[in-house]
Order: C-alpha cells, then structure tokens, then sequence
C-alpha cells in the first residue's frame, strides 16, 4: 500500500510539470469569442470571470464598432458572445446586427433568466430571427441543487425560458438549444453522453422541455470558485484531483488552440479562462484585436495549473468533452505494474481484512475511475427500473459508487430493506425510489467517508423523490454488526453489490443475513467468486483484495455455506466473467477465472435440498412493472405471460410464499409426489460452463 501512495505521488509531480516549457502554438482559430462585460443579472457560485448585477467593465460602443470592422473582413464563420449576461451590454443587439448582415454564425452565452426581464425580452425575437444558437448553463436538472449554485429563483425562470424557446422552434430543426452542465463541488463531470441522456430524459418527463446537446464543463480553480475552495480549505484537493485524472490524450484538442477570446477592450487571449486571469497572448500584451495582422499569426498558447481543468478523463471546453470516454486501457504504467508487483511481494505480518477494505476504499480510491479492474464496476445493461431512476441521484453518490452488478429485485414497493456496505449509498437511494414513499431502507458501511456523503444527500434526495419524509438510514458500523441493529425477522428483503469478498467471516454474515430475514423474504445480491480456491499470495494482497478478487469465494465454498445459513436452494440470476487487463495482475492469478455472479437467496421454510417433482405448474399472470410479456425468476427459469410451466416444489413456494405471490397462479399441490425434477440444473457451477459463452442467457440483464 505504502508503494503504491509513493507512485501515485511521484505521478502527481510528473504532471505538475507538465505545462512547463511546453510550445504549443495557436495555429489556426475557427472560433472568436467575445466577453462584452462583467455585468450580470446573477451571482453564481460557479462563475470564474465573478460577474454579478454589480460589473463594471463592460464594452462600450467604440470598441464593438472596431472589433466588427475587423471580423466582417475576416474568413471566420462563427462569433459566440458571453460575459457576464450579453444581453445586458448596450452594444450587443449592434453586434448581433451587423454580424448577421456579415453572414456569420452567432451564438450566446445566456443566463436565460435576464430574458424574462421585460427590458431585455426583446432579444428573443432577435434570436429567432438571426438563428442564433443559445447556449445557457444548467447545473443540475433538479430545483435544490441548481438553487445552491445560482440562487433562489433562477430554476423555476430557467424552465420557464426554456419552454418560451421550445415553443419559438428551439431545440428543434435549425434553432439550435445547448445547456452546459458545471458542477461547482470539488468532484468532476459523469461522462457527457450519460449526463446529456439524464437530463433530456427528467426535462422532457417533468416539464416537456427539450434541447439539442449538452455540455460538462470542470470548473475551473480561479476567480470565485477558487475563493471558494480555498475558504472551505479544499483547494489543495481538488487540484490533486485535476493532477490526478490528467490525460494527455486531450491536449491536441483543447480549446484554446482553435478559440481566440475577446475582452471588453478589445485585447486578446488564449481562452476566456486565461482572460479571467488577465494572461493576454504572447507578444500580443498591448495590441488590440483590430490591429493585429493575422495572416503571420502563430503565438505559443500561455499554460497555467488551471489548465487541467481542461485535460482531466475525456477532458473540458466550451463546447463539452474533447476525447472519446469510452477508450479502453489495456495495462497500466511500467511504474504502476512495478508497484503492484512488489504490493505481492513484500507483506509482512498479519493481514487485516476490515483494514484493509476502510483504507482502500475510503483513502486510495477517490471515485470509480481509480480502480484497477472491472471487478468493483458496472458490467452489462443497467436494467430500465435502475436507469430511470439513476438520473435523480446526486452526482456525488454515483460518483462514489464502487459496484459488480445490479441488486435491485422487481416488487419492492413497501418493502423494508437493507443493503449491506452501501457506501455512498447509490443504491439505497435507488432502492428507495424503487420501494417507493412507504417502504424503507437501511445501509450499512464501515467507511466513514463514504457514509458521510450518503447522509449528507438524504434531504435532497428525499426531495427529488417528492417524499412527503425520509425513508433511508445510514449506519456506519461494520457489517458483521448487523444483528446489533436489527431485530430477528424484520426484514423483507437484504441487498449487497459487491461487498461479501471483502468479508473474513462470510459464513457468519450469511447466517445473520437469514436470521433477520422475514418469512418469504430474500437475500438477493451481486458479488465475486473464483472458479478454483485461492491460494493465500492472492488472499492478503492489498490491491487484489481492495479490488474484490482476493476475498472471492470458490463459487462451490459459497454454495455451500449458504445452505448451511439456511438458505437451502441458492438461484444462480445472472453471471458474468470479470476482465482483468492489468498485466502485473494477470501474472499473479494465473489461471484462475473471476466471475461476478447475482444470486437470490430465500428464507423459505419447507425447501427441498433436492428439486422434487409435484406434478405443479406456475402462470405468470402479468403486472409486474418491466415485465409485461415475462418474468425471469432466475437464469433457469423464465415465465412468459399466461403460459403454464411446468416447475418444482421449490419454485412453486418461490413464486407463492414469497411478495411475488399476487402475480402468479400455481396449479396443483404437494400430495402427490413423482419423484425427482427433471430440467433443474445444479445452479451452483453452471457458469463455469456457460457464463464465458457468447451471448450466455446468463449475463443477461445484470448491471
């Protein structure tokens, strides 16, 4: 672990350094972008240029008159206004104007809320009539935390601009509609393609508002965010953060290489975020824009700090991510892969699984992109109930979220549940939203990082539930302490994603899980398993085992633990192998195979060891949200709708003793006994053989 924190050290001074002496020149512009002020109808949080109603360096008439002169003699096609608020400086309806005749593309930066001011509506039939492109900023789709960062008021106005524009033919055909997504915590954007389906989905359903694109900004560490961070002491972090997710990848196609920014003299740079910092183009300090002859124009591009802002994951600008994000990374680093190998080599003493798992999980790992594997991540479709319901959770939790599969069962409105080492608590909430205002959950984690950003989110989240109260409860405890905080037989349901591995005494766990469990109820969670029994090398490595690979249970070894508990006939659900790509790692497994594997457990007096042939059939009678035409109990079994099956005793109490029991009519009883069921397989080591096949029905539906 120690060799690892030096590495990721000695990785942050590598790119500390890595603006330094670098010669990248503007080559080319395609885009001129024009600050025409300061003055603002808002005061945002966010805001790195710190307008607000009290700017006072804004353009006056002479000035616009010579940068139009200049750009109507110019080949570039596309202007783009910002500020501060363009529509409150009195020369900008005098550039739309002439810019237009010039035939050039317009676009404004907007704060959209200075357009229901009766002074400045005019400017939406002007847009409508120069096709200008409207381009505004919306931190969140949601009321309370878009108010966090804009102020009181501004939500309700934004949509109510936005529905003005929709109904002028905005967002749709020619008129084109962008919003920008800045969030203004110390944590970076989800991908663009993810954030911009989230919004479209929740603004199309809550207010049938539409746009055309979204674009994630990272913030940038100056002006009013710096101040800021640097008041509530978190600076220093986030610019480790920016160090940290660097990608070199994103520099050749970083805005201020195709961008030149106008201010309101009329002096140039780089980029509006080096006109915040007043860092003028390279031996162009003093010459205003109309004076500049362009056909020699060449200048090396000023680097600061700030600029990872733009070169973090799939990188920032203006205009929304530069790289693709969903470029695969075989292996890691020469370092890296050193690092890890000597993480094996070199233990001494015991090795402390709790400890372990706090630490990697609450100090190594700052959000999901740390992680070394796609053990602890999402590994196939994301089931509609969960995707839907994603795009309410705060961006923090997801953030945060380290997962194998997708725990969420059908039926659980009312339900009381617990999720055992929920972390951030993504999936309690998502639980919640599920179980809808009468149900309730419970999470459990020995993470106190991760608990306190799922505590702190319960109002809001409870908010964008439109709960009338709250209906989650967060316990930082460890999870063998379960039975500590909950009564035998009070529970409906247990989930947990990924976190069983990390556990020295499963057997134990399993055997509380089945105590606190009601009659009828589930045990239904995602984990890791091995294909063989691990020797201890792979055990007590810290990285291995902080990955969810060293504390996987032979799949047989789980099998049978859990029928100890009580649990007497586990369901296989979905399986699915686990890709390991980093080289170093692949040699110290060797041969052994990783899998992550959904299992639904029952407490269920009367099961049979053995499925037993009863002469019964089961009809799924329909109801069940996401399943109109049919439900899948397990990877064996699949009812489609109003179809008798054939099916054994156990599955028959499955369907009828347990919440289930309403969508399902079971034909025939247990007085008459034909032996042995023929076409269960043994569940237990089925995806040995078929979980690696292509197109295996048993990876199906897993998250």
């Amino acid at each position: 672990m120690f060799n690892l924190v030096l590495v990721i050290l000695k990785t942050r001074k590598n790119m500390s350094d890595f603006w330094q002496g670098k010669a990248i020149l503007k080559d080319r512009f395609d885009l001129i972008q024009i600050n025409i002020g300061n003055l603002c109808n808002l005061t945002c949080t966010h805001c790195h240029v710190g307008a607000s109603p009290k700017g006072n360096k804004n353009m006056d008439i002479l000035t616009a008159n010579r940068i139009i002169e200049k750009i109507e003699d110019m080949d570039i096609k596309t202007v783009e206004f910002t500020g501060g608020t363009p529509e409150m400086n009195d020369t900008f309806l005098t550039f739309l104007t002439r810019l237009h005749a010039a035939s050039k593309n317009l676009v404004v930066r907007t704060s959209l809320t200075v357009l229901d001011d009766p002074k400045y509506e005019h400017f939406l039939d002007f847009y409508k009539k120069y096709k200008v492109k409207v381009i505004a900023s919306l931190p969140s789709v949601f009321e309370d935390a878009t108010t966090k960062q804009r102020g009181f008021g501004v939500y309700d106005t934004t949509i109510e601009i936005l529905r003005k524009l929709n109904d002028m033919g905005y967002g749709k055909d020619d008129l084109k509609l962008d919003l920008v997504y800045n969030p203004v915590g110390t944590y970076l954007p989800a991908p663009q393609a993810q954030l911009e389906s989230e919004y479209k989905a929740i603004l199309k359903e809550k207010f049938d508002v539409e746009f055309n694109s979204l674009a994630t900004i990272v913030n940038m560490p100056i002006k009013r965010f710096k101040y800021d961070l640097k008041k509530q002491g978190l600076l220093g972090s986030y610019m480790d953060t920016l160090k940290e997710k660097f990608n070199e990848n994103t520099v050749n196609n970083v805005m201020c290489k195709s961008v030149l920014s106008i201010d309101y003299q009329g002096f140039i740079y780089d980029c509006d975020f080096n006109q915040a910092l007043d860092t003028r183009v390279k031996g162009y300090e003093n010459t205003p824009f109309w004076e500049i002859d362009f056909n020699n124009f060449k200048p090396a591009i000023s680097f600061d700090s700030h600029c990872y802002a733009c070169t973090v994951n799939s990188g920032s600008s203006c205009t929304g991510e530069l790289v693709s994000n969903d470029v695969k990374v075989e292996s890691k680093t020469t370092e890296e892969n050193k690092t890890f190998e000597a993480s094996t080599k070199d233990e001494s003493g015991s090795f402390d699984e709790k400890e372990n798992a706090k630490e990697y999980y609450g100090e190594v790992l700052s959000s999901s992109d740390d992680l070394k594997t796609t053990a602890c991540c999402t590994i196939d479709i994301i089931p509609k109930r969960v995707r839907d319901t994603l795009p309410y959770i705060m961006d923090e939790i997801k953030d945060k979220y380290y997962g194998c599969g997708s725990p969420m069962p059908h039926v659980l409105e009312g339900q009381t549940m617990l999720d055992l080492g929920c972390g951030s608590g993504r999936d309690v909430y998502i639980l919640s939203k599920l179980a809808g205002q009468d149900g309730f959950i419970h999470g459990i984690d020995m993470t106190a990082n991760q608990i306190n950003v799922a505590k702190k989110y319960q109002k809001n989240q409870t908010k964008r539930f439109e709960y009338d109260k709250i209906n989650t409860n967060f316990i930082h405890d460890y999870i063998e302490t379960i039975d500590e905080h909950f009564e035998e037989n009070s529970l409906d349901i247990v989930t947990s994603n990924c976190v069983i591995n990390l556990l020295e005494d499963k057997r134990t766990i399993l055997k509380k899980v089945y105590k606190l469990l009601k009659e009828g109820g589930e045990f239904y969670f995602s984990d890791v398993y091995a294909n063989r029994r691990l020797p201890k090398h792979i055990k007590e490595d810290k990285v291995l085992h902080g990955e969810c690979l060293g504390g996987a249970l032979y799949a047989n070894d789980f099998i049978r633990y859990a029928i100890e508990a009580g649990f007497v006939e586990p369901r296989m659900v979905t399986a699915k192998e686990i890709e390991i790509t980093d080289d170093a790692m692949k040699k110290v497994i060797g041969k052994t195979k990783f899998y992550s594997i959904t299992y639904r457990l029952w407490k269920i007096e009367g099961l049979d060891s053995v499925c037993e042939d009863y002469g019964q059939s089961a009809i799924y009678k329909g109801g069940i949200p996401e399943c109109e035409l049919e439900f899948q109990l397990d990877s064996n079994h699949l009812f489609e709708i109003n179809r008798p099956e054939h099916v054994c005793k156990n599955t028959a109490d499955m369907l009828s003793k347990t919440r289930y029991k309403k969508y399902f009519e079971i034909i025939g009883n247990t007085d008459i006994h034909f032996g042995e069921f023929k076409g269960c397989e043994t569940l237990a080591t089925a995806y040995d053989n078929e979980s690696n096949k292509e197109g295996s029905d048993l990876s199906c539906g897993c998250c």
